[in-house]
């Protein structure tokens, strides 16, 4: 779970200078980009460690939430980001269980 985390800290980090904003997801750069890599991410750690896939996710925006928090410590709708954290983490639940369904079905044979 600590490398989905670290590979979200560093997805957001990379996007906000990269795009030049306070916040990563301001930026066109965080869907068509971040995104992508998140749901890439939940899909290749379900595939390789297929028990309980939701929380590759949910690891993956925690550690977005975490950095946005570094980042900037005193944002005011800090409680409704981590809320759209937590439906972005959910939303990749879906490439997660795909990967864990590949992965299972591969190890059968």
């Amino acid at each position: 779970m600590t490398l989905a985390a670290a590979v979200g800290a560093a997805v957001w980090f990379f996007v906000a200078v990269a795009s030049g904003r306070r916040e990563a997801w301001d930026s066109d750069l965080y869907w068509s980009l971040g995104m992508p890599v998140a749901g890439l991410c939940a899909a290749l750690l379900g595939f390789l460690a297929p028990e309980r896939p939701w929380r590759w996710g949910m690891a993956f925006f925690g550690g977005q939430a975490v950095a946005a928090f570094v980042q900037n410590p005193t944002a005011n709708l800090l409680p409704l980001g981590l809320i759209v954290f937590a439906v972005l983490g959910g939303l990749c639940a879906v490439p997660a269980y795909i990967g864990a369904a590949l992965g299972r079905r591969m190890a059968r044979g």
